[in-house]
């Protein structure tokens, strides 16, 4: 060996024990990873695939794969990494692009403000929305379209895939972002790059590794890279060497499009969910206590529940299901239980989570169909619903649950994308032993791409499977990927879908009574942690034996867990938050609007503190709506503001001031009209 390679070999060795050390401390999991590899490595029981080659002719470190017999780099990593470190600049090229679609939107809509107490459709509260952040692009005059920008700063970098990671240091300290992640699916070639780059030059500003991680730590490690810092997802720069990514930017994908706030924009909130629920409160319609129903309620300990939703799944199982039915509580949702009527399947309960006017009154509880649901089947509605639905339903059965942020005191409100795991959660909470799932499948139907059963009310969409997707347009409704199936080993299901799977198994299935069985008879379904497949044909179902069911005694359960009027200690706290509005809120915002400010970075601390100001009140409820509102609309500020040639910074920001202080104090009106209902 000549002095030179001598050098060579113990400046990788350095290296890489300098690594081992700052991994020791840094990532301990993954520094017992590698050194456990080098270990095998080392006693032979385990034959490494890639070895670590320099090449002469350029003067740089190739990978070769020796089952393929093939460089890695092609024997041009030179090269190649400087066409990787060129391509990251300090601009919105190669990145993934967050910022909600509304601000792409250059027409002007026709929404009339004065009628936002009458929201009817959810495309009502988005235009309102619209119209809203319209005041802000005016001043702006920013349209993201995807021409070039030159940032002041880049907040979040990936890396998906590093090879031998030579090209990451460069880019780092070129760029010098606020936030890393490194993702390689190769344990082995990750510990190749330990040799040649120094990873702890990350960590000074902050550096998360995805190594090979399995699939459910690889999502956790995403969800938390997008938690940090998380008004920087408006953009993340990637930088990628394509080799061995799968779906990883996908995933990336996944997670960002299910935390948009515009799935539930504050308006909705506003509008919808507080304007419907204070009303409701103050007519004293029948709202379930699940505090106390949680607490309590054992009507479901011996009755197994059978919960069938609106999934491909369901047309595989009508046949069993009819011939079955008296052996269960039957529950099902808005959408599909005209289909099992005209089956001639009896239902117990319909829950129903929508507020869109037309969805309930035109297509599920039209007139005709209204009339078949028989007079002892349970209604539990979400005070969302609108009330001329609500009216239609035989009101001694009628029972309303909350949403989002429950305004009756230590009540459970209800939360998820859809109804199919709201209705779950609900069932959970009313303290069920055994939960029999058919088509709750978040799972397209296997052969004929078909979002839901036949003839239901949810909205069927197909898509083409095996079809090469377009990532330019990825989207929660446009997408299709596969997740472990219930049955199947894999199954075909939407962004939206999977939204809902990862909703389901994080806040629902993690959080359930352990004494709560739940079993999963869907065909096409997608598979949920703590649930169990289980075939029709299983001796289990066949010994269920025929229920004798007492709804009135039900209903005159449910009826004692039923408030009608908030108590005095509630309308109390809600006295003390209207105080605070009246008084504290108005001098707050007086003192802002007088405030001097230069910089967009003041202004944005300002809005911080001055939204926590609710929270530190305890008002979680309009704190909710306010940090909607400022996650719509502070991404899309940040991506403009973060501009090199921007222009006029301090005028622009004083007038987006006056805007934001304008659009708040309507919020803050209206908001105190709904409290005033309720203590009345």
């Amino acid at each position: 060996m000549t002095q030179t390679q001598l050098e060579l070999q113990n400046a990788l060795t350095t290296t890489f024990l300098a690594n081992l050390a700052f991994l020791s401390e840094y990532d301990n999991e993954l520094y017992h990873r590698i050194d456990e590899l080098s270990r095998m490595i080392e006693n032979g029981t385990y034959i490494e695939k890639y070895v670590l080659e320099f090449i002469m002719e350029n003067g740089d470190f190739d990978i070769f794969d020796i089952l393929n017999n093939k460089y890695l780099y092609n024997r041009k990593a030179k090269k190649i990494n400087d066409e990787l470190v060129k391509k990251m600049e300090k601009d919105n090229k190669n990145s993934i692009f967050n910022i909600e679609e509304l601000f792409t939107i250059k027409e002007d809509n026709n929404i009339n403000i004065e009628n936002r107490f009458n929201i009817e459709n959810l495309e009502q509260s988005l235009l309102l929305t619209n119209n809203q952040m319209k005041a802000y692009q005016k001043i702006t005059k920013d349209f993201p379209n995807g021409n070039k920008k030159r940032l002041k700063k880049v907040e979040k970098l990936i890396f998906a895939g590093t090879l031998l990671g030579r090209h990451i240091p460069k880019i780092a300290n070129k760029l010098d972002a606020k936030l890393y992640l490194v993702f390689e699916r190769n344990l082995e070639i990750f510990r190749l790059s330990l040799f040649c780059v120094d990873y702890s030059v990350l960590a000074k500003r902050g550096v998360i590794f995805s190594i090979m991680d399995k699939k459910e730590d690889e999502k956790k490690k995403i969800e938390l890279f997008c938690n940090i810092y998380e008004l920087d997802n408006y953009l993340i720069k990637v930088s990628t060497t394509n080799i061995n990514i799968g779906q990883f930017i996908d995933q990336v994908l996944l997670e960002l499009i299910s935390k948009k706030s515009s799935i539930y924009d504050y308006n909705r909130k506003m509008y919808v969910y507080l304007n419907r629920t204070t009303k409701y409160i103050s007519e004293s319609y029948k709202i379930l206590n699940f505090n106390e129903i949680n607490k309590n309620f054992d009507f479901f300990e011996d009755k197994p529940i059978l919960y069938i939703a609106a999934g491909p799944s369901l047309d595989d199982n009508l046949e069993w299901i009819r011939t079955n039915q008296n052996k269960f509580f039957i529950v099902t949702i808005g959408a599909i239980y005209k289909k099992l009527i005209e089956n001639d399947i009896a239902i117990n309960m319909i829950i129903t989570l929508d507020e869109q006017l037309s969805i309930l009154n035109d297509l599920q509880f039209d007139d005709e169909s209204i009339n078949k649901i028989s007079s002892n089947t349970i209604i539990l509605a979400s005070t969302m619903t609108h009330e001329r639905v609500l009216k239609k339903f035989n009101q001694k059965n009628l029972f309303l649950y909350e949403v989002f942020h429950s305004l009756i005191q230590d009540n459970i409100a209800f939360n998820g994308p859809s109804v199919g795991e709201v209705t779950l959660d609900i069932l959970i909470k009313m303290n069920a032993k055994n939960i029999y799932l058919i088509g709750l499948d978040m799972a397209l139907n296997q052969n004929t791409g078909l979002t839901h059963s036949e003839n239901s009310n949810s909205g069927i969409d197909s898509f083409h499977l095996y079809s090469s997707e377009d990532r330019n347009t990825f989207g929660l409704r446009k997408n299709i990927l596969k997740v472990k199936g219930n049955f199947l080993d894999e199954v075909f299901t939407t962004a939206l879908f999977n939204t809902s799977i990862n909703f389901l198994e994080k806040y629902i299935l993690s959080t359930k009574n352990i004494s709560t069985n739940i079993y999963n008879l869907s065909i096409h379904g997608a598979y949920f942690v703590s649930t169990i497949p289980l075939k029709i044909t299983d001796s289990r179902l066949k010994e269920l034996e025929k229920l004798n069911l007492n709804t009135d005694k039900l209903i005159a359960s449910l009826n004692e867990y039923s408030i009608i009027n908030l108590n005095d200690k509630n309308k109390d706290i809600f006295k003390l938050h209207l105080d605070f509005l009246n008084n504290k809120i108005e001098q707050k915002i007086l003192e802002f609007e007088n405030y001097e400010i230069r910089f967009f970075d003041d202004f944005l601390s300002l809005v911080v503190d001055f939204i926590n100001i609710f929270y530190k009140q305890k008002d979680f409820v309009f704190f909710d709506i306010l940090t909607n509102y400022y996650n719509i609309i502070f991404p899309y500020l940040n991506y403009c503001f973060n501009d090199e040639r921007i222009k006029e910074e301090t005028k622009k920001t004083k007038i987006i001031q006056k805007i934001f202080l304008e659009q708040i104090s309507d919020l803050v009106k209206d908001y105190i009209i709904f409290l005033e209902r309720v203590i009345k």
